[in-house]
């Protein structure tokens, strides 16, 4: 009859040799676990001890068979360490001391095989057998008759090997991962009866050969099926969650093709992963827009770092507005081999921000109108006075005009007069059409000393006409960027807020100081009043909305100055005084004029 038994194990050699071409790969992707490096190294050495005992079962003189035997065990010498290693890894329970012991243990017997003779398996070597299997092929006969002292220790190291690797998928249950414990088990246990039925062979209770091939086998076939189906499981489970997250994720390779879309991507962008696999982002979008994502994917490449942006991009004819992140996917040496991007719809958000916006100004024009028509008064006495020294100046210089020498010096004062007037009443009325508009100012480089300087201006009759005290130490060249009306609608609410405080204050003790200084490069503006004063509990309120201690007051005008400073950069507090009052601050960036 034909043989069998030798070709047999060629075969089962070529598929351990061909689980460990599959993990090897897999290993040199760097897409994988140490696990699979473990695996990978464990087929390896599995199709090794194969051939040698095909090997061995086809020799022909005792030298061929020693030779054989011997590279049996030095494959299994390196094998059991592996394979010691790979549970520990695979079920989480390392007994370092037991492992790093029993490496030693295999590493001394891989030593001992190399210096005996015939190897640790075999006690005599004179001579050689041959066995008659059932089916009338004639092989070698490998039982061991005489077992030499070192046999019998790599036995027990078997044996010590197989309790621990049972133990461990014994607390991997435990620990509730009963599906790999299970699995697990059985291919130990496979392995160890397929193992220890060489011991029966040996000792020829049973006539067959040796049946350890197969137990080595059936591990190998059964843990590979195991964890390529964990592999496709945790593949659909990630898939899973990429699909169930509200953001449009893709992943691209090096060259920029597409590799992966998750189902929020092909709702957004209007296409299907089988459509776009192997495209590029010219492909899906127009020229401009692709270019800007290319460059930032080729930036975040290059920089080995995340690259967030904002994109408008073309989604099915409708423009929608996303805020990306791109960053590479890195190798554990740092190379990238691939860039990913997570695209989050702002649209919506963006329309409900400029929605907001456009009511915030409407709510600071209102706080406005209501801040200056608390001062009617004054900005009447204010361009009163400068009207009616005008008429005055004019009247007294036609009557001079009248007369038949004229005093042309005379003359030239009046006039100056008339004109200095003119410019008092038109700062007024310009500073006052500022405060009123509707449009805003854009934001500029401006003076903040000056800025507040004006609003001190402003209220100045009021201040007359009330009986505060102002005192303003306001330093020079505060450059900050800013929107020139806001900041004013600010200053002008403290103020107006101050001169409320002190309205039961008798006039003498009516004490109002304004400064404004540079502080640990910022801005800083003080408004001290001698007013009634805010309890301590109550100044991190005051700025809430709708929140007043004025009988007649609606609580919105600190709220807005505290998202005006806010859209700023910068912040707003206040203090209660030692002595009497409150003071309000409010800080701000300074603009940086060096171009950094």
């Amino acid at each position: 009859m034909k043989e069998i038994l030798v070709p047999a194990l060629y075969v089962m050699s070529g598929v351990c040799a061909y689980t460990a071409l599959h993990h090897g790969l897999a290993v040199l992707r760097r897409r994988v676990n140490r696990i699979h490096l473990l695996f990978a190294l464990m087929s390896l050495l599995t199709a090794a001890l194969i051939m040698a005992r095909a090997g061995a079962y086809g020799a022909h003189t005792v030298s061929e068979l020693v030779a054989m035997r011997r590279w049996e065990i030095v494959f299994l010498c390196f094998f059991v360490p592996a394979f010691l290693w790979f549970v520990a890894d695979y079920t989480g329970i390392r007994p370092r001391k037991l492992l790093f012991g029993l490496s030693g243990f295999w590493a001394l017997l891989f030593a001992v095989n190399l210096a005996l003779p015939s190897g640790v398996q075999i006690a005599d070597s004179s001579s050689m057998a041959y066995f008659d299997l059932p089916w009338g092929e004639r092989v070698a006969d490998l039982r061991v008759i005489q077992r030499t002292v070192w046999h019998n220790l790599a036995w027990l190291g078997i044996v010590i090997s197989l309790s621990y690797s049972l133990y461990a998928c014994y607390l991997q249950y435990r620990r509730g991962q009963q599906r790999r414990a299970r699995v697990m088990a059985w291919a130990l246990s496979a392995f160890a009866v397929l193992s220890l039925l060489n011991v029966a062979i040996n000792l020829k209770l049973v006539e067959f050969v040796h049946t350890s091939d197969f137990g080595f086998l059936a591990l190998i076939v059964v843990m590979d099926m195991e964890m390529m189906l964990e592999s496709r499981d945790q593949k659909r489970r990630l898939r899973a969650v990429l699909d169930h997250l509200p953001v449009a994720i893709c992943l691209k390779d090096l060259k920029g093709h597409f590799q992966l879309i998750n189902r929020k991507f092909e709702s957004a962008f209007r296409t299907r992963e089988g459509a776009i696999a192997g495209k590029k982002v010219f492909d899906l979008f127009p020229r401009e827009q692709a270019a800007i994502i290319d460059a930032n994917e080729r930036h975040a490449l290059d920089t080995r770092q995340d690259v967030e942006s904002e994109e408008v991009l073309d989604c099915g004819g409708e423009a929608r507005t996303f805020q990306s992140i791109k960053f590479p996917l890195l190798r554990e040496d740092g190379s990238a081999y691939a860039v990913s991007s997570v695209y989050i719809d702002i649209t919506e958000s963006r329309q409900k921000d400029e929605a907001l916006n456009r009511f915030r100004r409407q709510v600071w024009h209102a706080d406005r109108v209501a801040s200056t028509g608390a001062i009617t008064s004054s900005l009447a006495h204010e361009l009163c006075q400068p009207l009616a020294a005008m008429l005055s100046n004019a009247q007294a210089g036609l009557r001079f005009l009248a007369q038949d020498k004229v005093d042309l010096d005379e003359m030239r004062e009046i006039l100056q007069d008339i004109v200095r007037d003119d410019k008092r009443a038109g700062a007024v009325i310009n500073g006052l059409r500022a405060m009123l508009q509707q449009q805003e100012t854009p934001y500029a480089d401006i003076d903040l000393g000056q800025c507040i300087n004006e609003v001190i201006m402003l209220l100045h009759s009021e201040f007359v006409r009330t009986g505060v005290v102002v005192e303003h130490l306001l330093e020079a060249n505060l450059a900050i960027r800013a929107n020139k009306t806001q900041i004013q609608q600010v200053a002008l609410n403290l103020m107006i807020n101050a001169l409320e405080a002190m309205a039961e204050q008798v006039p003498d003790q009516r004490m109002l100081r304004v400064t404004a200084a540079r502080v640990d490069g910022k801005a800083l503006v003080s408004i001290r009043d001698s007013g009634i004063g805010i309890a301590e509990d109550m100044l991190d309120r005051v700025f809430d909305g709708f929140y007043t201690t004025k009988p007649q007051g609606l609580g919105v005008g600190l709220e807005v100055c505290r998202s005006i400073m806010e859209s700023h950069g910068g912040g707003i507090w206040a203090e209660a005084n030692p002595d009497r009052g409150a003071t309000f601050h409010f800080v701000l960036p300074l603009e940086d004029k060096t171009g950094t």
